[in-house]
């Protein structure tokens, strides 16, 4: 039986994250016939059963929001979510395996069922982007809400392991833990992970006028180029990408989904026979993933990612429903829900949970609608 780890020491637990850390970008350079064993036996153009195809908002799910929330995220939805901001327009569908009940994983009786059959990943996330100007220096990864403290010695461990990341990788590839608002005063930089593009797993150009394809194709896994079947082939295509208006460009990714199961929200296969909690990595939900650029600073010394500097060109806050976000928290990231108790989220005590809430108020109802909606928008 797996063991989970709720408490361990701030050093251990940031050197767990390493570890995953070392494991996704081991990913990006295993030599693809290797990488391709994760796809043993793909049925990618079969789609699920009609009787499995309408969206079930019940159980333990993954969940999250846009920032700033255009209402709630869910995942394995029969339609896209369309997102907006300065920078670009397009669409995004979180996928996942119902990883907390395996009699009903086994079933195949859930949303994208065929499309995991014969695969090892554990979710996957799709986007198609529209950009509304030309972009350098596009960053992937993901965000801390606050600052995690840990001890100089394992902060000097961690520069060790990055340093050596990048000999594999390239500068692009950044890390920072963060700046403590005990000790630095003024801009402060937020725990942070990023990745250059070729990490993504997929990608599809679509030239100007035509039409992307839809996220939510069973035929989806089949398109475009993919990293396992010529890694080196296709990070240099990635590497000499030209973002501009006009196209559309479509990626996935799943890469280090075997390490990190978001629905169980816990950390797995990085130390042997245990789970870690993602809180205990985390500090507490959400965890923020992110695209965006740096704007040049007059302080060229000051290589900090600062929030004054970041143009974001996605960012969604996430979570899982059997670890919600504080009240406070939610009502933070999502206004439109109201105002609700630590009870009423949590699901303990005498008060409905947080999925129950959700349907009661039937908000999810409304906000696919709405999605199919601007999903049949001509752009």
């Amino acid at each position: 039986m797996m063991e989970v780890v709720s408490e361990i020491e701030p050093s251990a637990l940031m050197l767990s994250l390493f570890v995953l850390l070392a494991c996704a970008l081991v990913w990006l350079i295993l030599p693809a016939k290797t990488q391709a064993s994760e796809s043993s036996s793909p049925q990618a153009g079969v789609s699920f059963k009609s009787e499995d195809s309408g969206f079930r908002s019940t159980g333990p799910r993954l969940t999250g929001t846009f920032t700033p929330s255009t209402g709630i995220i869910e995942a394995n939805a029969p339609a896209v979510f369309p997102f907006e901001n300065e920078n670009c327009y397009g669409e995004f569908l979180p996928l996942h395996r119902p990883t907390h009940d395996a009699s009903l994983e086994n079933s195949g009786n859930y949303p994208y069922a065929s499309h995991f059959k014969g695969r090892k990943r554990l979710w996957e996330m799709r986007w198609t982007f529209r950009f509304k100007h030309e972009v350098d220096g596009l960053m992937f990864g993901v965000e801390l809400d606050e600052y995690v403290p840990v001890n100089a010695a394992t902060k000097r461990v961690m520069g060790l392991i990055v340093s050596m990341l990048r000999q594999t990788v390239g500068s692009e590839l950044y890390h920072s833990p963060g700046d403590d608002p005990k000790i630095v005063s003024g801009d402060t930089e937020k725990p942070v992970f990023t990745m250059p593009l070729f990490a993504f797993d997929q990608f599809i150009l679509t030239p100007q006028g035509e039409d992307p394809p839809d996220l939510t194709d069973p035929g989806f896994a089949d398109l475009g180029v993919h990293r396992v079947k010529d890694r080196a082939a296709f990070i240099r295509q990635i590497s000499d990408l030209k973002l501009k208006p006009g196209p559309s460009y479509t990626f996935a990714f799943w890469g280090i989904s075997q390490f990190l199961d978001n629905v169980q929200w816990k950390v797995q296969k990085v130390i042997p026979f245990k789970t870690i909690d993602f809180n205990q990595l985390c500090g507490a939900p959400p965890v923020a993933m992110v695209l965006y650029t740096l704007r040049k600073d007059g302080n060229v010394e000051d290589k900090r990612h600062l929030q004054r500097r970041k143009d974001y060109f996605f960012h969604m806050a996430f979570w899982s429903t059997l670890k919600p976000p504080r009240a406070e928290r939610l009502q933070q990231l999502v206004p439109s829900l109201g105002k609700f108790s630590e009870a009423e989220v949590s699901g303990k005590g005498a008060k409905k949970g947080w999925s129950q809430m959700l349907e009661d108020m039937e908000l999810l109802t409304c906000c696919a609608t709405h999605r199919r909606q601007l999903s049949t928008m001509k752009v």
